[in-house]
C-alpha cells in the first residue's frame, strides 16, 4: 500500500508543476545522471514521475477542494488555507525513492501556492 498525501493549492498541480518540482528538488548533476520521465496515465486521470525506471510519485487529477466541514470530516485536523481551491491526491511508495516523491509533492504544492498534508 502506498503512502498518501494531499496537496491543497491555489493553482492546480499539473504536469508542468511536476516538471518544475523535479527541477527544484534535483540538482543539475542529478538531473544529468538520472533519467526522469513525467507521463500522463489513464487519459490524463493521473500523472507519474518516473526516475531511473521507478515510479516515485503518482498525482491524481486535481479537483476542487471540498468545503471546510467536509475537509475536517475526511482529513481531520489538516490546516488548509482559505484560498486553496484545488486538492490533489498523491501517492508514493514506501521504498527509499518515496522520499523523493514526498519532496516533489512539497515542492509542487509550494510552487502552486499551497501545502501538502502527508497522511501516511
Amino acid at each position: 500500500m502506498p503512502r498518501s498525501s494531499v496537496a491543497f493549492t491555489r493553482e492546480p498541480i499539473d504536469i508542468d508543476a511536476l516538471a518544475e518540482a523535479v527541477s527544484t528538488v534535483l540538482t543539475p548533476e542529478e538531473l544529468a545522471a538520472t533519467p526522469v520521465e513525467i507521463r500522463p496515465v489513464d487519459d490524463g486521470a493521473a500523472a507519474q514521475v518516473v526516475m531511473a525506471e521507478r515510479v516515485v510519485l503518482t498525482a491524481l487529477r486535481p479537483r476542487l477542494t471540498p468545503p471546510a466541514a467536509e475537509l475536517a470530516r475526511v482529513y481531520g485536523a489538516v490546516e488548509v488555507a482559505a484560498d486553496a481551491r484545488w486538492s490533489t491526491d498523491c501517492f508514493v511508495t514506501w521504498e527509499p525513492e518515496g522520499v523523493i516523491g514526498v519532496r516533489l509533492i512539497d515542492a509542487a504544492a509550494a510552487a502552486r501556492g499551497g501545502v501538502a498534508a502527508h497522511l501516511g
